[in-house]
Parts: C-alpha cells; structure tokens; sequence
C-alpha cells in the first residue's frame, strides 16, 4: 500500500519549495499548499503522514488550520510540526492538540528530517 504523502504549507515560496525539494530527496512524497485556506482544502480531500505548517499566513493563518484539524481530521492525531518565527504563536501552536512538535524558524535541515521521519513512523519513508 502506497505511503502518504506529507503536506508542506508555507506562504513563502523559497522555504516552501526548499523544504519540498529536501523531503523528496529524502524518498517522501510531498504535497504543498500556499497558505492555510489551500491546506483546510487538501487537508478536506486527502490523508497525510504529516503536515509542515506554518503559522504566519495570509487568508488563513496556522493556527485557525489546526483547530480545523482538531476539529474535522483528529485522526490526523500529532502530525503536524509547526515551523514558526513568532514566538508568541509558537507558544499557542505547542497547546494545541494534533500538534507533533514545534520547529523554530530558521530550522536545522536534519532536525526537519528527522522530526518527519518521526511523525512518519519512525523513518519510513513514502514511495514518489
């Protein structure tokens, strides 16, 4: 049975598509949305192994994505690793449920892997 693919939401196109780039090297398959109304839209119509979020988005913001997860997917359970810069909303983002783990901004590349490899059963990797 095919693995499922993790779900990369960024509003910043450079981190968004590094984050992209480095999961598909790593063997996952990878997913993207722009900003957290796309990402209640996939997340509507798809299952993830994990879900990178961002919290400082337009439209919908990260925080607003994850009580939707708490809400509509709680078997989503903690999948979620939630990059931020805001400190402030790191704080929020750790006293939520499906959260799996805060990653400040800017990130280690391995700690990213490796938390992803976590969230996926520990270091299973999704077919591309």
């Amino acid at each position: 049975m095919p693995r499922k693919p993790v779900l990369v939401v960024d509003d910043d196109d450079a981190i968004r598509t590094m984050v992209e780039r480095v999961l598909r090297r790593e063997k996952f398959e990878v997913e993207s949305a722009r900003d957290g109304h796309e990402a209640i839209e996939k997340l509507s119509r798809n299952d993830y192994a994990t879900i990178l979020l961002d919290l400082m988005m337009p439209r919908v913001d990260g925080l607003s994505v994850l009580r939707f997860i708490e809400r509509e997917r709680p078997h989503v359970g903690k999948s979620v690793i939630v990059m931020t810069a805001n400190l402030h909303g790191a704080a929020e983002a750790a006293k939520a449920e499906p959260a799996f783990t805060v990653l400040p901004k800017p990130f280690d590349i391995r700690q990213l892997i490796a938390h992803v490899r976590s969230c996926c059963g520990g270091g299973e990797t999704a077919a591309t």
